[in-house]
């Protein structure tokens, strides 16, 4: 990391846990028994807002936000959703700059277990040339 890098602010907690709870809002309806492709929609959209989030918080890139607001504008409550999980991302893991890299869902005997790998947001930024 040289000088000129940033360095990322990263809790200790592990990022598939911090995930998890992130997207806990929009899992909560999903039983143990539901199928694994419900969870991986669920988690998908949660990835996306997370990712979206960092950067634009973090890089100060705003496209995938803005993105996101877009394809949702002609739903009023996929919108809203979307709009709340921005805000919870922002309120209560406003302090983890990672991005979420790969992730994986698997069920368990207990429910599902999620695999996630984090990313730095600022590895994404291009090299100058």
């Amino acid at each position: 990391m040289d000088a000129r890098t940033p360095k990322l602010s990263c809790p200790d907690r592990k990022i598939s846990e911090t995930f998890l709870h992130f997207a806990a809002p929009i899992l909560h309806d999903l039983t143990s028994e539901a199928p694994e492709q419900r969870a991986e929609e669920a988690l998908r959209v949660a990835f996306t807002v997370w990712n979206a989030v960092v950067f634009a918080d973090v890089l100060k890139d705003h496209r995938f936000l803005d993105g996101i607001r877009s394809l949702a504008a002609d739903k009023p409550g996929f919108a809203a959703l979307m709009e709340q999980l921005i805000d919870r991302k922002r309120a209560h893991f406003g302090d983890d700059e990672r991005l979420i890299g790969t992730w994986k869902v698997s069920r368990t005997t207990d429910g599902f277990n999620l695999h996630a790998d984090a990313r730095d947001p600022h590895a994404m930024r291009r090299a100058p040339e």
